[in-house]
């Protein structure tokens, strides 16, 4: 369905002022800039790019009322213009974003099968990858830092004590959670409202609202009062 006129024209005036600030850095071009402008201009679509893109499936990407998709257009630092995102959304799969969602320079996010559900403003940083088998959720106001994996599949199959083990489950993040670098969060965990993932932990089972864990795997070491 495409999205109203009056969200794509309050938004492209946002996107052209965010183009404008980044190209100093050479964190965008004029190239990525033009290019991205098929999306709201021809298909009524509230996606919007600040760096080279590997779109696909797009027409499976849907959007709550006043959401949007930007990718590449955030002051990230650690990528320049050059630096490819990759979007992949399969025949047999679906991308939701509830709200304004936003995906930063040199991501990998491909959603084989099922489901991706992204949260208002939630910040998906740079290098990050999402691998979608089944059905991955991620709530509002989230920030995942750079080098974040988060798999909701084996991608092989395995077999423990002659039982075959199932190879996906799904994964699903609560709102306000802070996943810090090179996490890996692993299939079939759940992580609490307001969780802090430490710097490089490995999660494998799940994570209580307001935790802060850490380590590999990761284990709870404190409480959150708050973070942003």
């Amino acid at each position: 369905m495409p999205a109203p006129r009056r969200d794509l024209l309050r938004q492209s005036v946002d996107y052209a002022k965010t183009v404008r600030e980044l190209r100093p850095a050479g964190e965008t071009s004029v190239r990525a800039f033009v290019s991205g402008l098929r999306y709201p201009l021809r298909r009524q679509q509230p996606i919007w790019l600040g760096s080279r893109t590997v779109l696909e499936g797009e027409e499976r990407i849907t959007f709550s009322d006043g959401g949007a998709l930007r990718i590449g257009l955030g002051a990230f630092g650690l990528t320049s213009s050059y630096d490819t995102s990759v979007l992949r959304v399969r025949p047999d799969a679906a991308m939701h974003c509830d709200g304004v969602v936003s995906l930063q320079r040199g991501v990998r996010v491909v959603v084989d099968a099922g489901t991706l559900t992204i949260g208002h403003a939630t910040n998906v940083n740079g290098l990050t990858k999402i691998l979608v088998a089944r059905e991955v959720t991620i709530g509002a106001e989230c920030t995942l830092s750079w080098n974040v994996q988060i798999l909701d599949n084996d991608f092989h199959e395995l077999t423990v004590g002659g039982v075959a083990q199932e190879a996906s489950a799904p994964v699903r993040i609560g709102n306000r959670v802070w996943i810090g670098t090179c996490v890996v969060v692993l299939k079939g965990v759940t992580i609490g409202d307001g969780a802090v993932i430490a710097a490089g932990a490995v999660v494998t089972s799940d994570v209580e609202p307001g935790a802060i864990v850490a380590g590999i795997p990761a284990k709870r070491i404190g409480t959150a009062d708050s973070w942003r």
